[in-house]
């Protein structure tokens, strides 16, 4: 027998049954709650409308919501993609990268007490040489050994002979004492403490030892003086200018028109000295490689092609002949 109910009535009677399976569901009953067809008549199915108003929320019947198991918990998982929990977390995270490498940060100012253990390098001056070669200060290895440019990686030795300042042979740092009796060559510092390279001098100490070089150059009075680095000359530039070397008024190599040592007061008169003539070349500590082998090698033979014109206007030789005895004879040979 069909019977025919309102959507309303239905809705209605449909709640009453959640509510019923809601007071049981709080018992803990395990049971299906399904309607016996003898003792119940038989109703349509239902409608998508009254099952949607199963889930209405009406403020005057039980504020407790049936209990719901929703869809996706118990949604069977694809294969081949397995649950979020059981994922290896390794997987989630981002590839690893290469460490960065930590730059060599420049220690920068080192006071005197820092290398106070180790001895100054003596100069190597004599009267009247031809030349004289002043770098910025001794390195670590130089004063440990107590040699000038004595470090391995320092290019001062292998340019001095290419360049034919010393022209038979390239020389060891051990006879660096031995420059003007045999070439004619010295060498000194604008400071005197050794560094581990020069940004660990001050700017005072390096202005303070412009004076001190214009004393030993009055001193021993050499025709030309070489500059192994522009911060040498740029520190001499600034004790005479005030300034620092503006653009365009620096090339490499002899410093034109400028004499170093030279007295303003003193004059060009006979007798007096006027003062050496200036070249510069960059540092050949093996930490400086802004210049190439070849730049290096050209800029230095400028230098000892003038070198070997002044020995020959000297009437010397490379080496000098040293002589012994009366009978004139003399030997050449460097030991």
């Amino acid at each position: 027998m069909k019977v025919k109910m309102g959507k309303r009535k239905y809705a209605d009677e449909v709640t009453d049954v959640a509510e019923v399976e809601g007071e049981m569901d709080e018992e803990g009953e395990d049971e299906d709650l399904l309607v016996n067809e003898e003792d119940q008549p038989q109703k349509p199915p239902p409608s998508f409308d009254g099952l949607l108003s199963r889930f209405a929320f009406s403020g005057s019947r039980s504020s407790k919501a049936p209990a719901i198991t929703l869809a996706v918990a118990s949604r069977p998982t694809p294969p081949g993609n397995p649950p979020p929990a059981s994922r290896d977390p390794t997987e989630l995270s981002p590839p690893p990268t290469e460490p960065k490498k930590k730059r060599t940060k420049h220690a920068g100012y080192a006071p005197p007490s820092a290398y106070a253990h180790l001895s100054p390098l003596p100069d190597t001056l004599e009267e009247n040489l031809i030349c004289v070669f002043i770098g910025i200060n001794p390195g670590l290895t130089t004063a440990r050994i107590g040699h000038s440019f004595a470090n391995p990686t320092n290019l001062f030795w292998p340019l001095l002979h290419s360049s034919g300042c010393t022209p038979d042979r390239r020389l060891l740092p051990q006879m660096d004492g031995r420059l003007p009796e045999l070439y004619s060559l010295g060498q000194t510092n604008i400071v005197k403490r050794p560094t581990k390279d020069a940004a660990e001098l001050s700017k005072e100490e390096m202005l303070a030892g412009v004076a001190v070089l214009e004393e030993k150059m009055r001193r021993y009075k050499p025709e030309a003086v070489c500059f192994v680095g522009k911060v040498v000359w740029e520190a001499v530039f600034k004790a005479h200018n005030g300034r620092g070397i503006r653009k365009g008024e620096f090339d490499w190599g002899w410093q034109e028109g400028i004499r170093f040592g030279k007295k303003v007061e003193e004059g060009e008169g006979e007798g007096r000295w006027g003062g050496c003539r200036v070249f510069v070349v960059p540092s050949t500590s093996g930490l400086v490689a802004a210049y190439g082998p070849e730049f290096k090698r050209d800029l230095w033979k400028r230098l000892g092609d003038w070198v070997q014109i002044r020995r020959r206007e000297r009437g010397e030789s490379a080496p000098k002949v040293l002589e012994f005895g009366e009978n004139g004879g003399g030997e050449s040979v460097v030991e």
